[in-house]
C-alpha cells in the first residue's frame, strides 16, 4: 500500500491536516474521487484532477503516480482559506470540454444531415412537421 498512488494521496492530505472534504474542495473535487483515490477504487487519477493537485499542494505528477523524488520539492505550500479556491480552473475546464462536445455534436448533427438528404430529394426535412407527426 505505500508504494501506491492511494498511499500518497492520503499522505498528502494529512501533510496539510485535512479531512477528505477539505482536500477535495482545495482542489475543486468531489470528496467522493478522493475518497476512491484513497481507497484504491481509482488507480491513477484523471489528468485534470491529477493537475488540480499538484497546482495546489505544490507536489509533483511523478511523486503521486511513481512516488519518485520528495512529496513536496519546494516545501509546503500556503493553502488558502476560502472555499474553493481552484473554482476559476475547474469551471475554465468544463467550459472547454462542452465547446468540445458541442463541436462534435455539430459534426455529428451535419453528417446526418448527409445522410438524409442523400435519400431524400435533397432538401432538408421540414423538422416542424416531423415534429408534429409523432
Amino acid at each position: 500500500m505505500e508504494n501506491s498512488v492511494a498511499f500518497r494521496v492520503k499522505q498528502l492530505r494529512l501533510h496539510y491536516n485535512l479531512s477528505v472534504k477539505e482536500f477535495a474542495l482545495k482542489c475543486g473535487l468531489s470528496h467522493v474521487a478522493i475518497f476512491h483515490l484513497e481507497n484504491g477504487k481509482t488507480l491513477k487519477p484523471h489528468r485534470g484532477s491529477l493537475q488540480r493537485m499538484v497546482s495546489v499542494f505544490g507536489t509533483t505528477a511523478d511523486w503521486i503516480l511513481y512516488g519518485t523524488n520528495d512529496m513536496l520539492p519546494n516545501g509546503t505550500v500556503q493553502i488558502h482559506t476560502e472555499e474553493n479556491t481552484n473554482g476559476n480552473y475547474w469551471k475554465s475546464e468544463m467550459l472547454q470540454e462542452l465547446k468540445n462536445k458541442n463541436t462534435l455534436l455539430e459534426k455529428e448533427v451535419e453528417r446526418l444531415w448527409q445522410i438524409i438528404s442523400h435519400f431524400t430529394n435533397g432538401s432538408q426535412p421540414n423538422l416542424k412537421i416531423v415534429m408534429e407527426g409523432n
